[in-house]
């Protein structure tokens, strides 16, 4: 199995993510991330997929995907190759403890910035790699995640492809 990105720019119709998301559950395929919203472009829509196949499978989907109606064009992207991001929100709270190592976590992570805090507890947003996220908030799970909220993988291809 590859973890695999797939973008897909679908024209803005109603319902092109319920006809995606229906042809994984159909054909059994492993779905992992899917995150989808209008482009630069009104009538355009980009949808990011993240999947774990084998090779011959990822090609499959990508026919399967390129035969739906509202589909423009299917991309195959590669996350060690091309430009790929979680985004992450997670509350902390405030401790003594943790306030003495606040501003060093911020600097050992360089994707990591403060968003909102109160005399109870501190946001996080994380806008990094799925691993360097998985870090962040097992560095800070001692200290007492309050909330934590997700996006799924957005991905363009890099611009030296």
């Amino acid at each position: 199995m590859k973890k695999m990105i797939l973008s897909v720019i679908a024209h803005n119709n109603l319902g092109v993510i319920a006809r995606v998301s229906g042809l994984f559950t159909r054909r059994g395929f492993s779905l992992t991330s899917l995150a989808g919203e209008d482009t630069h472009e009104p009538t355009i829509s980009r949808l990011t997929l993240s999947v774990e196949e084998d090779e011959k499978s990822l090609l499959q989907i990508q026919r399967q995907l390129e035969k739906l109606v509202d589909i423009k064009e299917v991309q195959i992207l590669e996350p060690d190759v091309d430009v790929a991001r979680d985004l992450a929100l997670i509350k902390v709270k405030l401790s003594k403890e943790f306030n003495k190592i606040i501003k060093n976590l911020t600097h050992s992570y360089n994707n990591v910035s403060v968003v909102d805090v109160n005399c109870e507890s501190i946001m996080f947003q994380v806008c990094s790699t799925k691993e360097v996220i998985d870090d962040f908030i097992e560095t800070v799970r001692p200290y007492g995640i309050l909330e934590s909220a997700r996006t799924g993988v957005i991905a363009l291809a890099s611009v030296n492809r």
